[in-house]
């Protein structure tokens, strides 16, 4: 039996991401990025405890302060080498971080930030936008997801998936065509031609990095990739 998911987006539309039973589904995050003017800043969305993660697990850092804005906590850590800090809005069932170089900025920066957008969260997922009167407006989202020994799908937005097709037909799936991506300058040197593939379904795509450390054959991984769908309905 297939795995079905139907994931909110940080925008408020849905993606639907339909994939064969096994492996399962190990991991799910999406991304956000807002621009106005000179402002241009990027948000990564994961479950309760992505902030501990990142701040033990990816960048060693310690809490610098906290702070509220409307109402939600804002944990400011800043990385044990002040290389880069990191700010993260705490909801009831998400995250929302983003990064900034260097050591953890003043509070009335980041309390501004966090105030220009909308945040929502319920089970199904975290929405973000800009709040009404900022002149700030979404640039670019996605939505990822992991699955265990196969590989990790990027779906982008509606609007962002149209400007990524290529022009010249792939090779037929059960739910649409695929592309392979070449990598210039592999680690020999030479064009990488490993597992970046690009899966274009009738109402979404995706960007599919497959894992090359499961020990599954490259038979395992296509019909693998074979059977997923990609399916965007609400808002866009």
């Amino acid at each position: 039996m297939a795995q079905r998911l139907s994931l909110l987006a940080p925008s408020g539309g849905r993606v639907d991401v339909e994939l064969a039973a096994y492996p399962s589904v190990s991991h799910v995050a999406s991304a956000v990025r807002f621009v106005g003017g000179s402002f241009g800043t990027g948000f990564q969305i994961g479950p309760r405890g992505y902030h501990d993660f990142a701040c033990t697990q990816v960048s060693p850092a310690t809490t610098a302060y906290r702070l509220l804005v409307h109402g939600r906590e804002v944990v400011v850590a800043e990385a044990d080498d002040r290389q880069s800090s990191m700010a993260t809005l705490i909801g009831p069932y998400h995250e929302l971080m983003t990064v900034f170089a260097g050591p953890a900025p003043r509070s009335d920066r980041v309390f501004s930030l966090f105030s220009s957008l909308d945040v929502a969260d319920e089970v199904a997922g975290m929405t973000v936008v800009p709040a009404a009167g900022t002149l700030v407006e979404t640039m670019t989202e996605h939505v990822v997801v992991a699955v265990r020994g196969r590989g990790v799908l990027s779906i982008p937005g509606p609007s962002q998936a149209r400007d990524l097709l290529p022009g010249h037909a792939g090779a037929p799936t059960r739910h649409g065509e695929v592309w392979r991506i070449s990598h210039p300058g592999g680690p020999d040197g030479h064009a990488d031609a490993g597992g970046s593939f690009l899966l274009g379904c009738p109402a979404g795509l995706a960007e599919i990095q497959l894992s090359r450390r499961s020990g599954a054959g490259d038979g395992d991984h296509l019909d693998w990739l074979n059977e997923i769908n990609i399916r965007w309905h609400g808002k866009a």
